[in-house]
């Protein structure tokens, strides 16, 4: 596995994960904790990450043998999740879209809702700080910070499939979820101020670009899956 490779890995799993996009969802879910839950809640999320993309490279093989599935079937099979993925990506709706028709009213004042599309994950925000603080660090980190958001089906397709094949990268997979992992955790211990900068029009920018990212390693990850299950479609000569 060389230097290029590895960088195609961490590029990958940054462009599946898009820790920029999850970036309003972080400060959401974090709503009315103090600077040190935050930051808690931050380590929280980025160790289920790390540790559920581990579980999927070292045991996820063995999973794929009790159910009798083929490394290029769950090659195609992730692609396709990830395909959906980067899709809902390139389609999410704009914060004010989001937020439309998803507005309550509580005894703590107007609140309004999050939607990561990706995962399908809705998360509630108080307009008011809560009277009884925010969220347990813990709580809201592992889920659905951790899992799914961060650790989704398309992030632990891919690292399932990096330690299934006939030769498994496991140092150069490991390296990557570390490294994103890194990322991750960096991003969300400067959520507020990138927020501030950025906005929700850059943010959701940023989001597009990496759907189209991920769309296009759907697509080529499928294509060598395809030609793995169909050696056919690959062709034995040239067309006259």
């Amino acid at each position: 596995m060389n230097e290029s490779s590895l960088l195609a890995m961490i590029v990958g799993l940054f462009a599946i994960t898009a820790p920029i996009a999850v970036l309003p969802l972080f400060i959401a879910a974090t709503d009315g904790q103090t600077g040190a839950e935050r930051r808690k809640t931050a380590l929280v999320a980025t160790a289920t990450y790390v540790i559920a993309g581990l579980i999927a490279l070292f045991i996820g093989n063995a999973v794929l043998s009790v159910f009798g599935v083929s490394v290029a079937a769950l090659r195609v099979a992730g692609m396709a999740v990830i395909g959906v993925i980067g899709w809902k990506m390139l389609n999410a709706p704009t914060p004010n879209v989001a937020a439309a028709g998803a507005t309550s009213t509580s005894g703590s004042g107007k609140r309004t809702h999050h939607l990561h599309s990706a995962s399908n994950t809705r998360i509630t925000v108080a307009t008011t700080v809560p009277a009884n603080g925010g969220p347990s660090p813990v709580s809201v980190g592992i889920m659905p910070l951790g899992f799914p958001i961060y650790a989704g089906p398309g992030v632990l397709s891919v690292i399932i499939a990096w330690g299934s094949g006939a030769r498994p990268v496991y140092l150069a997979a490991l390296a990557a979820i570390v490294a994103n992992g890194a990322i991750i955790l960096l991003l969300d211990l400067l959520a507020e101020p990138i927020t501030r900068v950025v906005g929700a029009e850059g943010l959701l920018v940023t989001e597009k670009v990496f759907g189209l990212i991920v769309v296009a390693i759907a697509i080529g990850g499928m294509a060598s899956a395809l030609l793995v299950l169909f050696p056919g479609l690959a062709g034995t000569g040239s067309i006259r």
